[in-house]
């Protein structure tokens, strides 16, 4: 399989947990801070890929590892908080573009990697697709616009950094082991958020929620669904280009509205696709933009 199928295959997992993170935002752990902190808590369940290659590494390296795991997390706060106050379909775009645009800089900047035109054609093509995909055709009141905005571009350079530092450790460390240790950073980081008296009240609040044994197994299948999609993406990442793996990412949005689409009409209290032709007309614009960057990434990439 080439890293372009794992992308793929990891970006439809990763559509299933921004699923459930809308309904676990919604229903069980309202505040950013407490699911934030409980995503950090779980990261600790990549001890199970120890057999598959785990070592000490130098020092330096596991701090580059640990950072990058801190970055995601972090990253992942400030999405949580975006999104409550946006919609996803306003969040996304700039999440998906500005990080698209960051990574592919730093790439070609401090890894010299060099991008031949039909990769750069391909990068468009996605980047322009992510964003038909996931903007609403109607943005709001500018009040809203403002609130989000903050947190959305927080969330994109963090989300760049992380994943540039990972793809610095893949070139020189086993994938399995990179994994492993920057999900202790990870870990560290959901720790941090109990320093905060106003961040630890609310985790304590969210982890009343989880008494409830239907809530917590909710979160955990959940949180397998976003680690094994994370898994498979950041493998992409390892193989292939970073800027082009997160270009792939309106994949992500495609199979998220398809779902959500279906989920609308099944379940309309949990989750509430916007359905109207003009939305539909938008969304397969977008399918086709991807759909094209997809095909000259795999006929005539490197």
């Amino acid at each position: 399989m080439s890293w372009i199928s794992f992308a793929v295959f990891g970006y439809f997992l990763g559509a299933i947990s921004v699923l459930g993170d809308k309904i676990i935002l919604k229903k069980i752990l309202p505040h950013p801070s407490s699911y934030a902190f409980w995503q950090g808590i779980l990261s600790l369940g990549a001890v199970i890929f120890i057999p598959f290659g785990f070592s000490l590494i130098p020092t330096e390296k596991i701090f580059v590892s640990f950072l990058a795991g801190a970055f995601w997390l972090y990253g992942l706060f400030f999405f949580f908080t975006a999104l409550r106050k946006a919609d996803a379909s306003n969040v996304l775009p700039v999440v998906l573009s500005l990080t698209a645009i960051l990574i592919f800089m730093m790439e070609a900047v401090f890894l010299g990697h060099q991008f031949s035109r039909t990769d750069l054609l391909a990068g468009v093509l996605l980047v322009c697709g992510s964003v038909a995909l996931s903007l609403e055709h109607r943005w709001g009141h500018r009040r809203k616009i403002r609130g989000f905005i903050i947190p959305a571009v927080a969330t994109a350079f963090l989300f760049a950094f992380s994943t540039f530092l990972m793809k610095y450790l893949f070139g020189t460390e086993s994938f399995f082991n990179v994994f492993i240790w920057s999900r202790g950073g990870l870990f560290l980081a959901g720790l941090s958020f109990v320093l905060s008296p106003d961040f630890r009240s609310e985790i304590v609040a969210g982890s009343k929620s989880l008494k409830r044994p239907r809530a917590s197994t909710s979160v955990v299948i959940n949180k397998i669904f976003g680690a094994s999609g994370a898994l498979s993406i950041f493998f992409a990442i390892s193989r292939g280009p970073a800027a082009l793996v997160n270009a792939l990412q309106g994949l992500e949005y495609a199979f998220l509205f398809a779902i959500g689409a279906l989920l609308s009409l099944w379940v309309p209290t949990l989750i509430n696709e916007s359905l109207s032709p003009k939305a539909i007309m938008q969304k397969i614009f977008g399918m086709i933009m991807v759909s094209l960057g997809l095909f000259v990434l795999y006929f005539y990439g490197k």
